[in-house]
C-alpha cells in the first residue's frame, strides 16, 4: 500500500500528522520517482519547496474537505507576488573600481531590513555596498547593469514534468491554477538562477547578502554564490509562522535574533552554515514610553497572513483571521466602551474583514489601520496577536496579550508557554482571556510583564547594528 493511503487512513492522528506529510511531499517528492533534481551543480529541489507549500498544504486540504471554499479565495489572489519568480532586471551603471581596495558586498534585494546594515557599511569605508535597486542609500553608479541571459527552458519542463509526475503518483491532486503557476514558477525559478550566475561572475561580488535565504529569489542568489565559493551572509528577519518550513539555513554566516534560533538551526537545518552569530533584533523601533493608564479601552488585533497562498500547513486556513475578528466585534457589542484596531499583515485578506465589519454593523468602532506597528500597540490596552513577529514585538509594550489560534493545530510561539499572553485557540477561550485581560489588577500586569521580558531575552532581545557589520567584515 503506498505510503499516502496508509497516511490517510491514520487521520485519527490529526492535523499534526497531516502537517508533517505535507512537509515530507514538499521535501521529498523527487525521491518518490528517483529524480535527480541537481543541474549544473544547483539542487532545485531546494528552491522548489517555497513554490509547494501552500498547493500541497490546499491539495491535502481539499482532498479532506478541510478547504473552507478555499478555491473562491485563491482566485482572488491567483498570481499574485510575481516577484517570486520574476526575475530583477537592475537599472544601473556600475562598473568596478580596479584602484579600490574596499570589498564589495553584494546586496541582490533592497528592503527595509537591509536599509540600516547598508548604511553602516558604506560609512565603514572598508565595504562598498552594490544592488539590483535604487534606494535612498545607493545611487545608481552603485546599481549593477542590466544583462543579457540565456536560460534553459527545458529544464523547467523537465522540472515540472516530474513535479506533477510525482505528485501524481502521490495522489497529490493540485487544482489547475496551481498546475498552471507552478509552471509559470519553476520556469521562473530557471531564470532567476541563470541571471544569478551571470550576474555573480560578471562583477565577482567578494560577498553576498540576503536578509532571508530559504526561498526564492534569495535562494537562488545563495546557492549560485555557494558553487563558486563566494561566501554568503543572511540575517534573521522575522520568527517561524508555520511549523517546520523555515527549518532550513542556507548561507555560509547566519546572522539571528536569539541562541533559541540558533538551537533551532543547528538542530533542524539540513545543512550547516560556517558560522552563527547572535546578534539580537536590530530592526525593532525605539521602545514605547506610555503606560496602559494613558491609552482608552481599545483592542488591538495585529493578524498573520492569511491569503490562501500563505497557508503553507494543512491545519491553516484563509479564514481563521476573520474567525478571530468575530469573536472580538461579539464582545464589543457587549461592551459600548470598548474599540478595535486592526492591523493586518500584508499578506491578510482586508475585504474579507471589511465584509465581517459591516455585516456587524460596527463601521463606527472598528478602524482598519495603515500606521506603523508600534504605533498602533500604544494604542492598545490590549493586543491580540496570532503566530508573527508581530506578535512577539508587542511584548515590548507591557500590555495585556492575547494569543488567538484557531487552527487545528499546535501554535507555533510559545507566548501562552512563557506566561506572557492569554490563550486563545478556541473561540470561547478568546472571548474569556478577553474578558480577564481587559480587567487585570495591578500584580497580574506585573506577572505578565515579567513574563514578556522572559519572552523577548530568548526570542527577540533588542541587538547592535554595529556587530552585524563587524561579523560580515570578519568574513569577507
Amino acid at each position: 500500500m503506498p505510503w499516502w493511503n496508509m497516511a490517510m487512513k491514520q487521520m485519527i492522528n490529526g492535523m499534526r500528522h497531516l502537517d508533517k506529510l505535507a512537509y515530507h511531499i514538499v521535501c521529498n517528492w523527487y525521491k518518490e520517482i528517483k529524480f535527480n533534481p541537481v543541474f549544473d551543480g544547483i539542487d532545485y529541489s531546494q528552491i522548489l519547496r517555497f513554490y509547494l507549500w501552500d498547493k500541497v498544504g490546499r491539495a491535502i486540504r481539499i482532498k479532506n474537505n478541510i478547504s473552507f471554499n478555499e478555491i473562491e479565495s485563491y482566485k482572488a489572489d491567483y498570481n499574485s507576488y510575481p516577484f517570486y519568480h520574476t526575475p530583477l532586471l537592475p537599472k544601473g551603471n556600475y562598473r568596478r573600481s580596479l584602484f579600490s581596495r574596499k570589498k564589495v558586498m553584494f546586496i541582490p534585494f533592497q528592503t527595509s531590513h537591509t536599509a540600516l546594515l547598508t548604511q553602516k557599511l558604506q560609512a565603514s569605508k572598508k565595504v562598498k555596498v552594490i544592488s539590483k535597486q535604487i534606494t535612498k542609500q545607493l545611487k545608481k553608479e552603485d546599481v549593477i547593469r542590466a544583462l543579457k541571459y540565456t536560460y534553459k527552458e527545458e529544464l523547467g519542463n523537465t522540472l515540472f514534468n516530474a513535479v506533477i509526475k510525482a505528485f501524481d503518483k502521490l495522489n497529490v491532486d493540485l487544482i489547475a491554477e496551481d498546475k498552471e503557476l507552478l509552471k509559470l514558477q519553476i520556469n521562473g525559478a530557471v531564470k532567476i538562477t541563470a541571471l544569478a550566475e551571470i550576474e555573480l561572475l560578471k562583477y565577482k561580488p567578494n560577498a553576498v547578502y540576503v536578509h532571508s535565504d530559504n526561498h526564492p529569489p534569495f535562494i537562488n542568489y545563495v546557492l549560485v554564490a555557494k558553487k563558486y565559493k563566494i561566501p554568503t551572509f543572511m540575517y534573521q528577519h522575522g520568527l517561524d509562522c508555520e511549523h517546520y518550513y523555515l527549518d532550513d539555513c542556507y548561507a555560509d554566516h547566519v546572522a539571528v535574533w536569539s541562541e533559541n534560533r540558533k538551537e533551532r538551526y543547528i538542530s533542524d537545518s539540513i545543512t550547516q552554515p560556517k558560522s552563527y552569530a547572535v546578534i539580537g533584533n536590530v530592526l525593532f523601533p525605539k521602545q514605547n514610553t506610555k503606560k496602559s493608564s494613558d491609552v482608552t479601552k481599545t483592542i488591538v488585533f495585529a493578524t498573520r497572513p492569511h491569503k490562501a497562498i500563505k497557508c503553507y500547513s494543512p491545519s491553516r486556513s484563509h479564514i481563521e483571521g476573520v474567525e478571530i475578528l468575530q469573536v472580538i466585534l461579539d464582545v464589543i457589542k457587549l461592551n459600548n466602551e470598548l474599540s478595535v484596531i486592526l492591523k493586518l499583515h500584508p499578506m491578510d485578506n482586508k475585504e474579507a474583514y471589511v465584509n465581517v465589519i459591516k455585516h456587524n454593523n460596527l463601521e463606527h468602532r472598528v478602524i482598519i489601520s495603515n500606521e506603523k506597528l508600534n504605533t498602533v500597540f500604544e494604542k492598545a490596552s490590549v493586543i491580540i496577536t496570532e503566530d508573527s513577529t508581530a506578535g512577539a514585538e508587542a511584548m515590548f509594550f507591557e500590555k495585556p496579550c492575547i494569543h488567538a489560534h484557531f487552527a487545528n493545530s499546535d501554535p507555533v510561539l510559545p507566548f501562552v508557554k512563557y506566561g506572557s499572553a492569554f490563550p486563545g485557540f478556541s473561540k470561547e477561550e478568546l472571548m474569556l482571556s478577553l474578558t480577564k485581560a481587559l480587567s487585570v489588577n495591578d500584580a497580574e500586569l506585573n506577572e505578565i510583564k515579567r513574563n514578556q521580558k522572559n519572552f523577548i531575552k530568548d526570542f527577540i532581545s533588542l541587538g547592535d547594528i554595529d556587530k552585524l557589520v563587524t561579523y560580515i567584515s570578519e568574513n569577507i
